[in-house]
Order: structure tokens, then sequence, then C-alpha cells
């Protein structure tokens, strides 16, 4: 069965650039928030939290689709924060950690407002991403990686993490 290795974490913390960097590797990667939007894998539009609410079920179906028809023999990389997939289709999940004050620095960049920062700060202070992704995986499955030092360092502590598989 083929499968998949997730790379997730708040948004800011790097998933794209380390994807980016994998596919210079030979991985194929998916943008999960780019795929919702252009597949209309969503019931609607948040105003209030400016986000689309992901359905779960059209999500799911359309990346168990992608990643069964990934012609590389290496994992599809799913970058983005909104992955729940089944676990049988999981070979990895990398979470990325940043410290709080470059986080805030990283969505200020790019003019989130301030609810939606504070709410971003709160979920990495929190561990919201990492805790979801260890009750869905388990922690075989599961590994972090800092994204708040350079990026040749995070990209070798992901490249490391694939190795084992």
């Amino acid at each position: 069965m083929k499968q998949a290795v997730i790379i997730t974490g708040t948004p800011g913390t790097g998933k794209t650039t380390l994807s980016k960097l994998l596919s210079k590797e030979g991985y194929s990667f998916i943008e999960v928030g780019k795929l919702v939007k252009e597949k209309r894998l969503y019931d609607y539009f948040d105003e209030e939290t400016d986000s689309y609410v992901v359905n779960d079920d059209l999500l799911n179906a359309r990346l168990i689709e992608l990643i069964e028809e990934n012609p590389s023999s290496k994992p599809l990389i799913l970058d983005g924060h909104v992955v729940e997939i089944p676990p049988s289709y999981v070979a990895l999940c990398i979470v990325l950690r940043t410290s709080i004050g470059l986080l805030r620095q990283r969505l200020m960049d790019r003019s989130y407002n301030a609810a939606k920062i504070e709410e971003n700060i709160e979920a990495e202070i929190m561990e919201v991403i990492l805790t979801d992704m260890l009750n869905l995986y388990g922690p075989e499955i599961v590994s972090t990686v800092r994204s708040d030092v350079s990026t040749e360092e995070t990209f070798q502590s992901a490249l490391d993490i694939l190795g084992k598989i």
C-alpha cells in the first residue's frame, strides 16, 4: 500500500518551505490548503476566522486517491495543518515547532489579523497540532522538528527522520 508523509504544524512554522526542499530530493508534495480551495473540498468560508471549513470526508477521499496515484516510490508529502487521513496511509508525520516570538513575526509578516495571530500563538503554546497528531497516529509515527533554526538545519532534521522509513 502506498503511503504519505504528513508535514504539519501551526501556520507559519515552515511546512511549505520544508515541502519544497523535499521536492528537490524527489518527493512529490501536495499543499493541502491549496487543494481544499482549488477542488472546493470545504463546506463554507467562515468570515469570522477568515478560513475555509474543510469537509473532512471530501478531503480524505481526495488525499487517498492522490496517495494511491503517486507514481513515485517515495511517499507523497502532504503539507498542511488539516490532515487527518486513516493511519494505514501514513508512513510518518513530522510536526514543525517554532518559538513564539518567531512565529508571531512570521504571522505578522503575512498580514494576519491580531485575533488570528493570537489564535495560532495559543495553538502553538498548547501544542494543539502535536497533540492531535499523537492522538491520531501515535508516537511511533509522529516526530517533531524545530523550525526556528536555520532552514538547512530544519531540512537536515527532516531528512534524518525520513531516512528511517
